[in-house]
């Protein structure tokens, strides 16, 4: 089988020889010589198999293109077998050498290490075969730099998954093959429950990326190298929208790469490139399923690739369907036994008990789905904090249809929640684990070549996703009156009240209402409960890309290209409270005929008309119709987003044709304008404040960049004291509409010191400009309850975000330093250092936060509280974002490739790992070390220290195996707790075994399995205390670290031709 390499953009070489400049480093034969035709102009001919273990020196410099191919092949076992003018035959030398080790670096294009020499071919031919076709390969332009180079000179680390990984995996969507990756922390996933429970904003079904643990607003996701239009208003990408059958690698670079690509690549960037050469068709079906059969997906694939105009054009349509229809809510996992922290009763300051303990089954303590007495808690005034009269009906609770009255035991109370007594654990039994969701990604490519060095193209995408997901009921903790003339109250409480003198009293109620434990679903939320609120997102994204692309002169290249991207997104919510319906509803009396009424319409208010008196008093016993009087109707509660993008670029890049005298310089520069653009339509009700939940609030705002760059690639040193040393610097300007002009820059050494030892290392200034939402958010309310400052009663409130437009850009000094080491053939490791700080961090305070701070005294603070309550009382506490953070991680990441013959096949091995050794944030005056801290009661959630991947695949014929192992380290709850702290502040380690075969049936028809999670290891406990807002409602697992689904399946086919 021969192959040939041509010119990058497959337009023929060049016939005669001449002097060329050259700006090659020595490298894998397979990666230079393509490298060498296309600046050569001459196309170069050779058995494949011939280039492996081959390495060719470096040449640089303006050199006759024969004399330059003479000394690329100098030290290798090639020779020129032919030569017409234009094409050249290789062959091997007649008495075979020893073959030389072939590399896979961490930072090269190549995922896999490169395969062991076959048995030897058949003798060449002279002259090149016309029965054998070539096939074309291309030179590759690695993510890390806008300079086309092999991937060893990269001073920036860059990890590469290939087209075959991708499909060895075989996951639901291609974000779940990146987040394996050590170098990935806390990202969104429709699967693994990330911000499953947020029915604002659009976010949930998005498939995120974050890497570094930096947040995903700070890892910049591209297409091609081209910008993506943002998904919803906080900037992010969805990976969802992509055309994954036509990804043929991710470049991810764990790195500050804001010079070479602009705003957002603080923590690195994520491309997918695409194969925009493709020929054929090829088509997958999917179907996976959970080992409990509850978490079913299926997707179909396919795409479609031709050329026309005796190749001068190619056409490529691809189109993808994926359907996850299952929600799995954390009840129907049995390791799920609310084990959360509650506070020790047994603790003193002095003595040897933790102050917080482990304990399961932890829930309300101040709410049941039937009704909890639990006001007024005494019937006289409160004197120096002893209450000398209790209230005996305090812990009383409706249990059944009927309302039994029956004694509640609080057990041990922390809080909101409480274990060892009888409270109720419905309420974080709810959350999901796992979304329902499904997309339709269809895209369209077409190019032209208008003259021999002008290539015009076309790009269209199509993206739509439907997801859907519920929140947290619209509770009441203990703070719903019922008063005493109320109907449902049982006789006997109300008998009671009468002896008390009580007029009324306080119930907590979850307003789960009609539906059970075993009966969760969204369509039961819907129909059967009060405010258990369930939303519908639907997406839709357009992006169409114009290009022209070209060269010039000995070696260079141009681009431009013109994008347009937008995102439409609708939220439905569908179960939400419509507040003054519920408390017209719930106020409910007998009418002089004897009938239950709404006191409001008895007393002819035009506000209740059609109120139909709703019973929260015991269990299954609401009124369908009350139900959905009190809820919104159909179409009442949404919102919808629409974002808009722009981007106008042109770069240029090839050789100066001067230099150092190790070699010429390389240089890429350009330019580029972006307008990004966004804006919320919401309904009346929302901007009036009238729900529970989901007052979503009208938006608008955009603004525009203007930036310019240059990046450099000087050889310093070629054949000296060491084999190669080669400078990168890359230099931007950026000036914002919002925030003026600011600069970044790079700076990356790389040396090859011998055949053994790579050094590679870079400094770098990045950016990232504050995002739509952080800018223009007008303010999302959310009802919530506070302690009033000046009365110290607890009262319900609205939190309010929203944005702030005088943030200016964060600013990160970013320093990498690595080697590669290259000990044996085929065998590669390599160690990297980074350390990324981040100052003038965006940062919001939490409410708690704010009115802390006011409560210590700080009138900046205090100024966010709003006193339009009752009496005066507190009503809303609002927060808007600051440049007043700083977050520092510092770690290292380590890679190994192996490969060996076994019997008759091969065995691969690859072992990727991440460790970090600091993660700090300082916010406020507070330093908070959150580098393996996972509770949320850290107040920066982290990441394991150590996070490992090691995969061993076997390769036999038309048969390949892989056995995977997935390695999370162990870590803390909060770093800083001592035994006088929690009993455990322990969180184990968890080692995950996946499995992985294929079978090719014949050409072109592949049968694929996979099993992840094959012993089915539970998620261990992360446990939250009373101090966490959310200790009500978590389930204490952590599901974007570990896997919260349990063991699964996927099985499928690949068909090509």
């Amino acid at each position: 089988m021969y192959f040939v390499t041509t010119s990058f953009l497959v337009w023929g070489g060049e016939a005669s020889a001449q002097r060329r400049t050259f700006n090659i480093g020595s490298g894998d034969a397979n990666a230079t010589i393509p490298i060498f035709a296309k600046q050569s102009g001459l196309q170069i001919i050779v058995a494949a198999d011939r280039l492996r273990g081959v390495r060719t020196p470096a040449i640089v410099g303006a050199i006759d293109a024969r004399v330059a191919l003479s000394r690329l092949l100098r030290s290798t076992n090639l020779v020129i077998a032919a030569d017409n003018g234009s094409v050249v035959v290789l062959k091997a030398r007649p008495a075979p050498p020893m073959h030389k080790a072939t590399f896979s670096s961490a930072v090269a294009v190549n995922a896999e290490p490169v395969a062991p020499p076959p048995p030897p071919p058949p003798p060449e031919p002279s002259e090149p075969s016309p029965a054998a076709p070539p096939a074309i390969e291309q030179d590759i332009v690695v993510t890390g730099s806008r300079i086309a180079m092999t991937g060893y000179r990269q001073p920036t680390p860059v990890t590469v998954v290939n087209e075959a990984q991708i499909e060895r995996d075989a996951k639901v969507s291609i974000g779940d093959t990146i987040r394996e990756l050590p170098a990935v922390g806390s990202s969104g996933s429709p699967n693994n429950g990330v911000g499953a429970n947020n029915i604002v904003g659009g976010v949930t079904g998005l498939d995120t990326v974050n890497l570094r643990q930096l947040g995903v607003n700070r890892t910049l996701v591209l297409l091609d190298s081209q910008r993506v239009v943002q998904s919803n208003i906080t900037g992010v990408v969805d990976l969802g929208t992509m055309p994954t059958i036509l990804v043929q690698r991710i470049d991810v670079v764990t790195g500050g790469a804001s010079a070479a690509w602009g705003s957002d690549a603080v923590a690195g960037v994520v491309n997918l490139v695409l194969n925009k050469n493709f020929d054929g068709v090829r088509a997958s079906i999917e179907g996976g399923e959970s080992y409990k059969f509850d978490h079913k997906s299926y997707r179909l694939q396919a795409a479609a690739g031709t050329g026309f105009a005796d190749d001068r054009g190619r056409l490529i349509v691809a189109g993808n369907f994926l359907n996850s229809p299952d929600t799995i809510f954390a009840n129907q996992r049995s390791w799920n036994t609310y084990r959360n922290l509650i506070d020790n009763p047994a603790y003193t300051p002095t003595n040897n008990e933790p102050r917080l303990i482990h304990a399961d089954n932890v829930g309300l303590a101040q709410a049941t789905n039937g009704g909890l007495i639990q006001g007024p808690a005494c019937l006289v005034p409160v004197v120096d904090g002893v209450c000398s009269s209790p209230n005996p009906l305090r812990n009383i609770r409706f249990v059944g249809p009927n309302a039994a009255p029956v004694p509640f035991n609080p057990g041990v109370v922390s809080g909101p929640i409480s274990a060892y007594g009888d409270a109720e654990t419905d309420y974080p039994g709810m959350n999901n684990l796992a979304v329902a969701f499904r997309t339709l990604n269809l895209f369209g490519y077409t190019h032209f070549d208008l003259t021999e060095n002008l290539r015009a193209s076309v790009q269209v995408n199509y993206g739509k996703s439907r997801s859907k997901n519920n929140s947290t009921p619209a509770t009441r903790f203990g703070t719903l009156s019922i008063k005493a003339e109320n109907p449902f109250l049982p006789d006997a409480i109300r008998d009671q009240m009468d002896e008390l003198g009580l007029d009324a009293i306080q119930i907590g109620v979850t307003n789960i209402n009609n539906v059970t434990s075993d009966q969760f679903s969204y369509d039961n939320f819907v129909k059967n409960s009060v405010g258990v609120p369930v939303s519908v997102q639907q997406r839709r994204l357009m992006r169409g890309v114009f290009s022209l692309d070209g060269k010039f002169g000995s070696g260079w290249t141009w681009n431009a290209y013109y994008q347009k991207g937008k995102v439409k997104t609708r939220v439905d919510v569908l179960s939400n409270v419509v507040t003054a319906r519920f408390n017209f509803a719930v106020d409910a009396v007998r009418n002089d005929q004897g009938a239950i009424v709404c006191r409001a319409v008895m007393l002819n208010n035009p506000a209740a008309e059609g109120c139909i008196p709703l019973n929260v008093i015991g269990e299954g016993i609401a009124d369908p119709k009350a139900i959905r009087y009190v809820n919104v109707r159909p179409g009442e509660n949404w919102e919808v987003i629409r974002l808009e993008q722009d981007v106008a670029a042109v770069s240029a890049q090839g050789a100066l044709g001067f230099g150092l005298p190790a070699g010429d310089i390389s240089i890429a520069f350009g330019g580029e304008y972006r307008r990004e653009k966004g804006e919320t339509i919401v309904d009346a009700g929302a901007a009036a404040r009238r729900y529970s939940f989901a007052n979503f609030a009208p938006f608008a705002g955009k603004y525009h960049v203007k930036e310019a760059f240059v990046e450099l690639d000087m050889p310093l040193v070629e054949r000296g004291f060491v084999d190669s040393l080669a400078l990168n610097a890359a230099g931007r300007i950026t000036d914002y509409s919002t925030s003026g002009v600011v600069k970044t820059w790079k700076l990356g050494l790389t040396s090859q010191l011998n055949d053994l030892i790579r050094l590679r290392g870079t400094v770098s200034r990045d950016i990232r400009a504050a995002n739509l939402a952080e800018l223009f958010n007008s303010g999302t309310a959310i009802q919530s309850s506070a302690i009033d400052p000046r009365t110290h009663i607890n009262v319900p409130i609205f939190a309010t975000t929203s944005g702030n437009p005088k943030l200016a850009p964060e600013k990160a000094d970013t320093v990498s330093a690595g080697i590669v080491l290259s000990p044996a053939p085929r065998f590669n490791l390599s160690l990297d250092y980074y350390s990324i700080k981040l100052k003038d961090a965006i940062f919001t305070v939490s409410t708690a936060q704010v009115l802390a701070r006011c409560n210590a005294g700080e009138l900046t603070f205090c100024s966010q509280l709003d006193f339009d309550g009752p009496n005066g009382a507190l009503s809303q506490i609002r927060t808007f974002p600051r440049n007043l953070s700083a977050q520092n991680v510092s770690g290292l990441d380590f890679q190994m490739d192996y490969q060996m013959p076994l019997g008759s096949g091969k065995l691969q091995s690859r072992l990727v790992s991440n460790y970090t050794l600091t993660q700090n944030q300082i916010a406020l005056g507070v330093k908070t070390d959150y580098a393996g801290a996972l509770s949320g009661n850290s107040p920066v959630s982290g990441f394991p220290k150590l996070r490992a991947t090691l995969t061993e695949t076997y390769t036999n014929g038309p048969m390949s195996i892989t056995l995977q192992g997935r390695f999370i380290g162990k870590a803390k709850l909060v770093n800083g707790w001592t035994a006088k702290d929690v009993d455990n502040n322990r969180v184990p380690a968890v080692f995950y075994t996946d499995f992985r075969a294929s079978y090719e049936l014949s050409e072109g028809a592949q049968l694929f399995g996979a099993v992840d999670n094959i012993f089915n290891r539970n998620p261990p406990n992360v446990a939250v205390s009373s101090a966490n807002a959310a200790s009500y409602y978590s389930t204490a697992v952590r599901g974007d670290i570990h896997d919260t689904i349990g063991r699964s399946y996927r099985v499928g086919a690949r068909l090509r031709f």
